[in-house]
């Protein structure tokens, strides 16, 4: 007969190495999409921050579209609101076409930077009242 003292403490210290490593595993899997997660969040609320910045702009109705400025001239204003700070650039293309750009600034430690644009054709009607109407099927484009 063969003598096997110590085997168990052997196979019982393996078995609890090996969990360890199973749960240690399983734990950084779980943060790891978390933050995964969180930056999906991130982007999605900038995007929607500079979408939302883009409509209150075309739609305020208190909004004159830079005729100071020449052709390839931009101006630069900024919007409050609960989320990402956003900066609206409005240049001018022609003489009746803007590019309305909203640009999100990432917040410290957050991967959510976004940048959507729209082009926009001016007229004013014989009642002197401006309209602002997006010039393609689908105006919304997105820089990055």
């Amino acid at each position: 007969m063969v003598e096997r003292r110590g085997f168990a403490l052997a196979a019982a210290l393996l078995a609890v190495v090996l969990i360890g490593a199973l749960v240690g595993g399983v734990l950084f899997a779980a943060a790891e999409e978390t933050k995964v997660g969180a930056a999906g969040t991130d982007r999605a609320v900038a995007l929607y921050a500079c979408e939302t910045a883009i409509v209150q702009t075309v739609t305020d109705p208190g909004l004159r579209l830079p005729d100071s400025i020449g052709v390839g001239g931009t101006i630069a204003g900024h919007i409050a609101g609960p989320g990402p700070e956003i900066i609206v650039y409005i240049t001018r293309v022609d003489s009746a076409t803007y590019s309305i750009l909203a640009e999100s600034a990432a917040e410290t430690g957050s991967t959510g930077a976004h940048r959507v644009g729209v082009v926009v054709r001016s007229s004013i009607a014989d009642d002197h009242s401006i309209s602002i109407v997006p010039i393609s099927e689908r105006p919304w484009f997105e820089v990055f």
